[in-house]
């Protein structure tokens, strides 16, 4: 376990008992995130290594990006 992370738990654990249960699972949800999104990564790392990447449009990825994260009004 790295320092900055036994540093946070030292911290974590001066904290009541039921807002320590709150951070435990927000630390769940954000390393389960960061391990899903890894693996993504390295699934279109091996894709890419397979020959199965395609030219990429910059203009319609730009604007399948907006697409996808515009704020609705």
């Amino acid at each position: 376990m790295s320092k900055l992370l036994t540093a946070g738990i030292k911290e974590i654990k001066k904290l009541p008992p039921e807002m320590q249960d709150n951070v435990g699972m927000d630390l769940i949800e954000h390393a389960v995130a960061w391990r899903e999104l890894k693996e993504k990564i390295m699934e279109g790392a091996r894709e890419l290594d397979a020959g199965l990447g395609r030219p990429l449009d910059k203009k319609e990825f730009m604007k399948e990006f907006r697409r996808r994260h515009a704020k609705k009004k």
